[in-house]
């Protein structure tokens, strides 16, 4: 069977010149968005090196692309792995937002305490900028209003709380002199090759789902609204910290449109041709009603860039996996 295709919808048309290509290390690079921003890079010219505890799924095995086997505690091997490197893109992370809720000491171990690491070894190991992606769906306050990043936070859980804590570790190294640091607080990115993972990325589910002609589950009455990004998109923009090696920023990357569960089932069910069922369970306690981020200062840096429409994104997505054509 063919590979299905992944195109990038806003990759530049020519690589980069030699003087602007850069030495990109990615963190957790077997992963969704670790492995597409990984063919991302090395499609647009920069040397990747990827850093992951599995081996990397078919889209991110290409020319140019050196790939090293390893945990992020391990720091002899990170050292290797990332010394004199230009950019580090931390995507290394086996938390979701209720996966520890009543347990922060393990999200501790599994999330902040890594991270720690990797800001010792990075300064040590003469790192220009770290970049890392929080969570824009879980740190900020619930809101009908597209929220900024001076927006207030309101953490509901450990997985959003040690986000925050992250970000405040990586700016206090850049303020030593350490590096630089570019946070991006994502949406709900999704895409082809997004994992089925318990307790994160609803799209995943329901695919499966369709996919066995079972129901989808719904939580909550299908009112919560997320920021969905497409994650071409998400690959287009993060991209930009290899430009601003001197430069420490946080950015939200959402597409600042927040569409409700219901709004998003009623975009698959008019794309498959067949009768879409679903049933209604309990709101989580980890989830908030409604968020979307606002994106102006990312999209200063990034002129003439537009988002993928979700309704598109949904057709890429269900076409990846042959429930349309």
């Amino acid at each position: 069977m063919p590979i299905p295709e992944t195109r990038i919808r806003n990759s530049p048309a020519v690589v980069l010149g030699p003087d602007q290509r850069k030495r990109v290390v990615i963190l957790g690079a077997s992963g969704f968005l670790g492995s597409a921003m990984t063919s991302y890079l090395a499609e647009i010219g920069h040397d990747v090196v990827t850093y992951s505890r599995r081996p990397l799924p078919w889209k991110a095995k290409q020319p140019g692309v050196t790939s090293v086997m390893g945990d992020i505690r391990d720091t002899w091997t990170l050292a290797d792995a990332i010394r004199g490197a230009d950019v580090v893109y931390h995507f290394a992370s086996a938390t979701h937002p209720s996966m520890f809720f009543g347990n922060p000491s393990a999200e501790f171990w599994e999330a902040l305490q890594p991270l720690m690491t990797l800001i010792e070894v990075a300064a040590n190991q003469r790192v220009k900028k770290l970049v890392f992606p929080s969570s824009g769906g879980t740190v900020y306050a619930s809101s009908s209003d597209a929220r900024r990043e001076d927006s207030l936070t309101d953490p509901r859980s450990p997985y959003a709380i040690f986000k925050l804590a992250s970000e405040q570790l990586l700016f206090h190294a850049a303020r030593q002199g350490s590096f630089s640091v570019d946070v991006f607080r994502l949406g709900n990115p999704f895409g082809p090759g997004q994992p089925r993972r318990p307790g994160q990325g609803v799209l995943p589910h329901w695919i499966d789902a369709i996919q066995k002609r079972d129901p989808i589950h719904v939580f909550g009455d299908g009112s919560a609204a997320r920021d969905y990004i497409y994650v071409d998109d998400v690959c287009h923009l993060m991209a930009i910290s290899c430009a601003r090696l001197e430069s420490s920023a946080t950015f939200n990357l959402g597409t600042g449109e927040a569409t409700t569960l219901y709004e998003l089932l009623e975009l698959i069910r008019c794309c498959v041709p067949y009768e879409i069922s679903a049933e209604y369970l309990p709101e989580r306690v980890s989830d908030i009603k409604s968020i979307a981020l606002d994106p102006s200062r990312l999209l200063e840096l990034v002129p003439g860039f537009s988002f993928t429409p979700v309704s598109l994104g949904l057709k890429r997505l269900l076409a990846y996996h042959h429930l349309i054509d």
